[in-house]
């Protein structure tokens, strides 16, 4: 007879793990990623319904990143060969915020406005 852990799982529901940063999320939280057979291109499941195979990534231009730099989309699909990602850009360019860089040419708005960082003379 196998032993429960006492402690509660901090998500309700599925939990799946995000092939980008392999963290950890409710299902609810992710998107799912399919190959479309016929083309070998990789397209956003957004139903959740489709048959196949799927991987999850969280809605973050950083995890789709990862997961393209490590090639982890065709090995989580089990794809026979080399995959497209143009769908799956294009609706992390089209459903995704950006979020704005604070890179040092960057002008923020506080900037602008001329307030400073605290701690900065």
């Amino acid at each position: 007879m196998s032993r429960r852990s006492k402690t509660p799982t901090p998500f309700a529901g599925p939990v799946r793990t995000c092939t980008g940063c392999r963290g950890r999320a409710p299902r609810s939280a992710l998107v799912r990623l399919v190959l479309d057979g016929a083309t070998q291109a990789v397209v956003v499941d957004p139903a959740r319904s489709a048959p196949g195979r799927g991987a999850w990534l969280h809605q973050s231009q950083e995890c789709l990143d990862l997961a393209v730099r490590r090639r982890t989309l065709g090995r989580a699909l089990r794809a026979a060969g080399p995959v497209r990602l143009d769908g799956v850009q294009a609706w992390f360019d089209q459903h995704v915020r950006h979020e704005a860089s604070d890179a040092p040419g960057d002008q923020s708005s506080t900037k602008k406005a001329g307030w400073k960082p605290m701690g900065t003379r």
